[in-house]
């Protein structure tokens, strides 16, 4: 078994000498009936290390088609999980299901910079048919693929705003994203235009944040963190079903989430600007990562935490996929059903480990 293990890290090395890509390691079940690239929406992507792969869940039965995000932020770990396990184990009845599982493959491709003291890039597990590596990425495109240093000054093309420079690898802070701008920029523009092309009715964005027991000290004053843990975001025209999901999710789990309007005062983020430049009702939900509680925390273990593991948060995640589509289907009266992802419930009693191929 060893031997097996020295020589699938040598393939995966020598994969990134030779190409310097990223693609992740899915194994997709039998609900996927296509996969294609992002640079099938934007061409320009095609051959670098902005493109990623893009999995199709459909039907054939009229029904509405539904995006599921993960990999915004490869560190954010529970989205990618949970949108590898969908892959792995859905079974798409009515309606449509197009999932994106690593947002951002370049920032992906690297181990993360972006807090001290974080996993390492790969997390060895035990999946259902044995050794796997799960990808713990950074927050921000690599900036070897941005091709520029970051500016002293992020600038959000479209409305203004202001950020600091780190920002500009930041796709959640680079949609709508514009053709002829960086390489963010030009990634969140090809997600919108899959969004578009495809006529996506509704989609979500994995992400996670700190946890309510985070905590930084502040001119000597201890300032309480975590605000946007077990947070779900919904654009305007998706608040009634942002509700319902809220309700459904701790009448059947015990899980309660915050809910919030996405502010128009924010530009770039997925909820705010997907909603305003296409059709699709956008949402985020946020789990609570051990991980970016970096101020005191020492070694925090991203997998198997006591009170956070990433069996919660992964189960939080794909709660919210089946309370927004169910929610989704009462008030705009449509069929988007799907059967073999394990509940919450299920997650916490078997492990994510279970149903990961």
């Amino acid at each position: 078994m060893r031997k097996i293990l020295i020589i699938f890290m040598l393939v995966l090395v020598a994969s990134f000498s030779m190409a310097n890509f990223f693609r992740p390691d899915i194994r997709a079940g039998y609900g996927v009936t296509s996969t294609g690239w992002l640079s099938d929406y934007f061409e320009p992507l095609k051959g670098t290390n902005m493109d990623t792969p893009v999995y199709y869940m459909d039907s054939g039965v009229p029904g509405p088609t539904f995006l599921l995000m993960g990999g915004t932020h490869p560190m954010e770990i529970a989205g990618t999980v949970a949108a590898t396990i969908f892959i792995e184990n859905a079974l798409v009845k009515s309606g449509r299901i197009i999932v994106l599982p690593f947002g951002n493959s370049s920032a992906a491709s690297i181990g993360t910079v972006f807090y001290p003291n974080q996993p390492d890039h790969f997390l060895q597990i035990e999946s259902k048919t044995g050794p796997r590596f799960l990808v713990y990425g950074d927050r921000n495109t690599d900036i070897e693929d941005q091709g520029v240093p970051d500016p002293d000054v992020y600038v959000h093309y479209q409305s203004g705003q202001e950020l600091p420079g780190y920002e500009s690898r930041n796709l959640n802070r680079n949609f709508p994203g514009r053709p002829d701008g960086t390489p963010t920029e030009k990634l969140a523009f090809a997600i919108i235009e899959l969004i578009r092309t495809e006529k996506v009715d509704f989609n979500l964005d994995m992400h996670e944040s700190d946890t309510p027991d985070n905590y930084s000290i502040v001119d000597g004053n201890k300032v309480q963190g975590g605000r946007l843990a077990y947070m779900l975001v919904c654009h305007q025209r998706g608040l009634e079903i942002g509700a319902y999901a809220t309700m459904e999710i701790e009448f059947n789990y015990g899980v309660s989430l915050n809910l919030e309007e996405s502010d128009i005062r924010f530009k770039g983020l997925s909820h705010r600007e997907i909603g305003d430049a296409t059709e699709s009702i956008s949402f985020l939900v946020e789990s609570p990562n051990p991980g970016f509680d970096y101020t005191w925390r020492e070694n925090a273990d991203v997998l198997y935490d006591e009170k956070y593991p990433l069996k919660h948060r992964v189960g939080l995640h794909l709660a919210t996929v089946e309370a927004l589509i169910n929610g989704y289907n009462m008030f705009m009266g449509t069929e988007l059903t799907y059967s073999g992802v394990p509940t919450y419930s299920e997650l916490m009693e078997n492990g994510f480990e279970a149903y990961l191929n």
